[in-house]
């Protein structure tokens, strides 16, 4: 089974599919951005693509809410995974050694408080963290360290100095699983995302939400994006959960003829949100 993700081998979007698709053989399919990883999906290179959708530190990546409308796929699962960061260095190497550590710049926003004593040390973004744990180990650099995952620090030889460097132990990152739009999707579903846009009048918003809890359905999530073109209008996109799937599906031919668009990017299986920790 081939999986793309965005970054290299080692980064936090392989420990998530590994976990997601746990007992499973994978095979990790690099790919250096999200539009990447969608490409590779429709293009059916991958069987799957992983991409990262919030973080309860950093929020919601908007910019790949826009590309599962941009792409033709749908969202098939999901999984949240805590994030550990560690400050990992060649074997040998301490933190007084250390004149620069590099990662994505969320793995940096994310520890900056442990770095304010160690005030010497820049720190510099770069495109992933299993790519900072790359160079470091392919060049040899006895004066940089990087921020990331345990699994990458294993799969480079690096040596972790410090774990759990980031300031909110609460840090997790929902991922979602997209398949080709033509995929099998999920036999047993209770959550479903979707994307709309409201028709332009007063209270539109607020009649369209009353409609999603007369069903009985949960809104879980909701964001606004907006418009390119169209100035002060915007697209919603919604995460509900549901007990009845028939029930759900009135609800959306109850909401349809009130929207100028509708699209359902996803039903599938909703993950587990007990917040166990996977700090591969």
């Amino acid at each position: 089974m081939r999986i793309a993700i965005q970054g290299v081998k080692g980064a936090f979007h392989e420990v998530a599919a590994r976990e997601y698709f746990a007992n499973r053989e994978i095979e990790i399919i690099e790919k250096i951005s999200f539009d990447d990883v969608m490409q590779s999906v429709i293009g059916f290179e991958s069987d799957f693509g992983i991409i990262a959708i919030e973080n309860t530190i950093s929020g919601t990546i908007h910019a790949n809410l826009k590309l599962l409308k941009q792409y033709d796929v749908k969202i098939c699962g999901e999984i949240f995974i805590r994030i550990q960061q560690n400050l990992a260095v060649l074997p040998g190497v301490n933190i007084e050694n250390l004149t620069e550590v590099r990662s994505h710049y969320m793995a940096i926003n994310q520890t900056r408080q442990f770095f304010k004593h160690y005030p010497k040390i820049r720190l510099v973004e770069s495109e992933s963290t299993a790519v900072s744990f790359r160079q470091i180990s392919e060049e040899k650099l006895t004066t940089v360290g990087a921020i990331g995952s345990k699994l990458a620090a294993q799969m480079y030889n690096l040596e972790i100095i410090s774990s759990g460097i980031e300031t909110n132990k609460k840090n997790y990152t929902r991922f979602l699983i997209v398949e080709p739009s033509t995929g099998n999707g999920s036999n047993i579903c209770n959550k479903s995302s979707l994307s709309i846009i409201l028709q332009n009048h007063q209270g539109s918003l607020s009649q369209i939400l009353s409609i999603i809890s007369f069903y009985g359905v949960d809104l879980t999530k909701i964001e606004s994006i907006p418009i390119i073109g169209q100035p002060l209008h915007y697209m919603f996109y919604i995460d509900i959960k549901y007990q009845d799937y028939q029930r759900y599906k009135e609800m959306l031919n109850a909401i349809r003829p009130l929207l100028k668009e509708l699209t359902v990017l996803g039903e599938y299986r909703a993950g587990e949100e007990s917040w166990n920790a996977v700090i591969m």
